[in-house]
């Protein structure tokens, strides 16, 4: 039985992403309410609440039958990640004007541990801090509702590279930019941090997209 915050359908939320992220719930399986709310020990609302949220966001997607697990596609891969993209880029730009000195520190601090746990073979430690990360620069936007539409983005992102490919690779490149992202905000270059925030988000999608193919190749043999 989950433990019932303040708000319960952020932790239904949570607890539903994290089953379709580590393919608990498999891409095209069937997503019933009542069979989550079961599981979950909690009522039909919550559930119901959390998986509106997830069709909202891609997560799931309507059949004649009901909700299922997305199936990714090179275009719902391109789509999730140009979107994410595009918001990066403004939040960035904000954050670079908005941002406390706690705020950048905190990106700082974030920057630096997803460095050591890329180089140290940490993927799970790295994980936690590229998301820490990516919410942290949206959180320095000053924009409630631009760090809730990156929050979103980022999940539908992660999930896909994560549940769909399985893509191993060298995560130090990917912490390094988090660095030079890093860098740009505490200089208050907006531009820079935009450039490089979107960028990021892009050379991940084409690593994504091409490991996709290539998984498509040789599944054709």
């Amino acid at each position: 039985m989950i433990q019932r915050p303040d708000n319960l359908t952020d932790l239904v939320f949570a607890e539903i992403r994290d089953r379709i992220v580590n393919a608990s719930l498999p891409p095209g399986s069937p997503v019933s309410e009542a069979t989550l709310a079961r599981e979950l020990m909690v009522s039909k609302t919550p559930v119901r609440e959390a998986l509106l949220r997830m069709r909202r966001i891609g997560l799931v997607e309507p059949t004649p039958r009901g909700l299922r697990v997305t199936l990714a596609s090179a275009r719902s891969v391109r789509e999730a990640f140009e979107y994410r993209a595009v918001l990066e880029s403004d939040a960035a730009t904000y954050a670079s004007r908005h941002a406390t000195g706690e705020q950048l520190e905190v990106i700082a601090r974030w920057a630096a541990e997803s460095l050591d746990c890329a180089r140290g073979g940490d993927p799970s430690g790295f994980r936690r801090a590229d998301q820490e990360f990516h919410v942290a620069v949206a959180n320095a936007s000053g924009n409630g509702c631009m760090r809730s539409a990156v929050e979103d983005a980022f999940v539908l992102t992660v999930a896909l590279r994560r549940r769909d490919v399985g893509l191993v690779r060298d995560l130090v490149p990917d912490a390094l930019e988090h660095l030079e992202i890093a860098d740009a905000l505490c200089e208050r270059n907006s531009t820079a941090a935009s450039t490089l925030l979107s960028g990021h988000a892009l050379r991940i999608m084409d690593q994504l997209l091409d490991a996709m193919a290539q998984s498509a190749a040789v599944v054709a043999r």
